[in-house]
């Protein structure tokens, strides 16, 4: 599953001289939010490295706007799940490529293990998923997250439910 979380210094981040260090309350923030974003990013981009990538350079966001942020935690999730949802689109665009130049199927069908699986749904099916087994979410924090209607989130909970109920049975 993961590798061993890489734990950036907050002071390393180059801002420039004109911003001031970083506030122990960012700090705390930092230390606390990190295992959690970096293991909800996993679940979502299935690598190690892009989901510490993703979520090192939400906490960028964070640094740069901290004294404007009503909600860090809010801001924090939303710019994980968007580099989540970036980094799903880059992917299928790649492989989109790929598969117009190769004469041959990329791979075999994929092994049926949970990330695989998950991998396999549409992004927005997958990070419904996610953060409501696997994160505990109210359907109204995941509409909120995903920047839908209420009345999405159930449907494609459902289907994405449905398909991972075919692909493992």
């Amino acid at each position: 599953m993961m590798g061993v979380v890489e734990h950036a210094a907050v002071s390393d981040v180059s801002m420039g001289d004109s911003q001031k260090a970083p506030s122990a309350a960012f700090e705390a923030f930092y230390v606390a939010e990190l295992p959690g974003q970096v293991r909800r990013a996993y679940l979502l981009v299935g690598s190690d490295e892009a989901a510490n990538d993703i979520v090192h350079e939400a906490m960028v966001s964070v640094y740069r706007d901290w004294h404007r942020i009503a909600q860090p935690g809010a801001y924090l999730n939303r710019a994980v799940l968007n580099g989540c949802r970036e980094h799903h689109r880059r992917v299928q665009r790649s492989q989109r490529l790929v598969s117009r130049i190769a004469a041959s199927p990329l791979s075999a069908a994929p092994e049926n293990d949970l990330t695989d699986v998950l991998a396999a749904l549409p992004f927005p099916q997958r990070a419904a998923v996610v953060l409501r087994y696997f994160e505990q979410w109210s359907t109204a924090d995941i509409a909120e997250a995903l920047n839908c209607s209420v009345g999405s989130v159930g449907p494609w909970i459902n289907r994405a439910i449905k398909k991972m109920r075919e692909a493992l049975s």
